[in-house]
């Protein structure tokens, strides 16, 4: 019965540690490192109005974008 409950424990704990692994060694996507830094700021001005304007999250991607597009 404890070789079971040891390759458990070891698969578990592989799992664990794999997945904290790939979460701290994420690079940015794509667009995102396509990005100017004026763009970047813009963006980062557009989440932040939608979290002062708390808009849901379903809806905020969407008003980011109309943001980001919307002629200033």
């Amino acid at each position: 019965m404890p070789r079971p409950i040891a390759l458990l424990t070891a698969v578990t704990l592989s799992l664990v540690y794999g997945a904290a692994d790939a979460q701290s060694s994420m690079k940015p996507s794509a667009p995102q490192k396509m990005m100017s830094p004026a763009e970047a700021q813009k963006m980062r001005a557009c989440k932040k109005q939608a979290a002062d304007q708390n808009i849901k999250m379903a809806e905020r991607s969407k008003f980011v974008m109309d943001c980001m597009t919307a002629k200033k």
